[in-house]
C-alpha cells in the first residue's frame, strides 16, 4: 500500500459485510513523522488494542474524494 501511495499518490479503502460492501476513494499521503504515527496508534489502541512496537511502522492519510456502495 505505501509502495502504491508513495507511487500514484491515490488510494482505496474497502470494507465488506455480507453482501453489503463499502469502497472509499481518494488521494492519500505518507505521513512518517512521530507525531502522526502516535496518533494512529492511539486511535488504534482506543477501538481495538494496543499494538505491537513497530520501528517502521507509518500513516497512510487519505482525503476522501469518492464513496462507493451497495
Amino acid at each position: 500500500k505505501v509502495r502504491n501511495v508513495r507511487a500514484i499518490g491515490r488510494a482505496a479503502i474497502c470494507q465488506v459485510d455480507g453482501r453489503r460492501w463499502s469502497t472509499a476513494e481518494g488521494i492519500a499521503v505518507v505521513r512518517e513523522d512521530p507525531e502522526s504515527v502516535a496518533d494512529a496508534e492511539r486511535r488504534y489502541a482506543q477501538r481495538y488494542r494496543v499494538p505491537q512496537p513497530n520501528p517502521e511502522r507509518v500513516v497512510i492519510e487519505v482525503t476522501i474524494t469518492r464513496m462507493l456502495g451497495l
